[in-house]
């Protein structure tokens, strides 16, 4: 056999490795990915949200949709299980309506947060009075009063809007300032979305309703 030859086959075999090599590895991350998501979705799903949709690249995680403070909560969860090296959040960020009054509220479990500007100061504390007697959960975050911002003529209907909507899960309610109100978060049936809806228009009427309320799935039947 020439050299010529000899030097052909090795590179040949060396070219086979360095494929063989390749496609393991692209095998071995898939398998990692597949194996941490299968599991990292029944720790969320375990611990109440299943809003959040978590994707791995390896062992690097991605988090996104749910409120805020589901996202909060996933990405202390997923930072926890053994395998993840790494965790992203993919946040959407609600912009809000420079000097005009505003309100935010999201709630995963018993964690509510709340966050908000309006020019009054019974205006800030009737909400806040709201929130806490509406929803009965562990509050974070606050209402702060800055008299150069807009009126907040909605701020005397929150209490009821809270109560309203206390039994939403995952409820994310966002005033930004535009004219628009949205309502988010999951519902028994579409006849309780039609009646939180339009009671919402009722109680808020100075407001456009985006309604991003969505119907809970319904379990699967198990067949004997």
């Amino acid at each position: 056999m020439s050299d010529r030859t000899l030097r052909g086959l090795i590179g040949l075999v060396l070219v086979g490795l360095v494929a063989v090599v390749g496609v393991g590895a692209v095998l071995g991350t898939r398998t990692v990915a597949h194996d941490l998501g299968d599991r990292t979705r029944t720790a969320l799903a375990a611990a109440g949200l299943e809003d959040v949709v978590v994707d791995f690249s390896g062992r690097e995680a991605e988090l996104h949709g749910g409120n805020d403070v589901e996202i909060r909560r996933a990405e202390a969860l997923v930072e926890t299980l053994p395998g993840v090296r790494r965790v992203r959040v993919d946040v959407v960020e609600h912009r809000a309506v420079p000097g005009a009054a505003r309100f935010e509220l999201d709630r995963a479990g018993d964690d509510v947060e709340i966050s908000g500007v309006v020019p009054d100061p019974d205006d800030a504390a009737a909400i806040k009075i709201g929130v806490a007697e509406g929803l009965r959960s562990v509050i974070t975050g606050d209402v702060t009063v800055d008299p150069a911002v807009g009126a907040a003529s909605w701020a005397g209907a929150l209490p009821d809007v809270l109560e309203l909507l206390a039994g939403v899960e995952g409820l994310e309610l966002d005033i930004t300032g535009d004219g628009t109100v949205r309502v988010g978060g999951t519902v028994r049936d579409v006849s309780e979305q039609d009646r939180l809806t339009e009671r919402l228009a009722e109680l808020l009427p100075g407001l456009e309703l985006v309604d991003g309320l969505v119907v809970a799935p319904v379990p699967a039947t198990v067949r004997p």
